[in-house]
C-alpha cells in the first residue's frame, strides 16, 4: 500500500508508514525515524565522504609529475561540479540524486548511499509535503 503523504510503499498489514501516517486513522502521527538524528548522520556522513574525496584528490595531485595536463585539470573540475550538485539534490532528498552518487563514488560512497536509511531519508517528506 502507498502512503499519501509520502509515497512510500507500505506492506499491506501495515498500520502506519514510517513517516508517522496511520492508516486507520488517517492522521499523522510521530515519524518513527527521528528528523533530527537522520540529518545529522546524512551530514556528518556526507562531510565524511566530502573529505576523504578531497584528501584523495589531494593526495593524487601531490605524488604524481608535475605537468597536470588540461584534460585531466578539466577531468577533476567537472566531476567536482557534478558531485556538489549531486550533494545538494540529495540534501533536498532527491532520490534519483542518491542513485547517482552511490554510482559516482564507487566503492566508498556505495554502500552508504544504498542503504535502507538513505533511501528512507529521501523518500519521506517533510510534513507540508515538501
Amino acid at each position: 500500500m502507498k502512503c499519501p503523504r509520502c509515497k512510500l510503499l507500505n506492506p499491506e498489514s501495515a498500520k502506519r508508514c514510517d513517516c508517522g501516517y496511520d492508516f486507520e486513522t488517517q492522521t499523522v502521527e510521530k515519524s518513527f525515524a527521528s528528523e533530527a538524528t537522520a540529518r545529522g548522520v546524512t551530514k556528518t556522513a556526507l562531510g565524511m565522504i566530502v573529505a576523504t574525496n578531497v584528501a584523495f584528490g589531494l593526495f593524487l595531485l601531490l605524488t604524481r609529475r608535475t605537468d597536470l595536463h588540461p584534460l585531466e585539470l578539466l577531468a577533476l573540475l567537472a566531476w567536482s561540479a557534478v558531485a556538489y550538485y549531486l550533494y545538494g539534490q540529495l540534501l533536498r532528498r532527491k532520490d534519483w540524486a542518491r542513485q547517482f552518487l552511490a554510482l559516482l563514488t564507487f566503492p566508498l560512497g556505495t554502500a552508504f548511499f544504498l542503504s535502507s536509511e538513505m533511501k528512507l531519508y529521501c523518500l519521506q517528506r517533510d510534513a507540508d509535503g515538501r
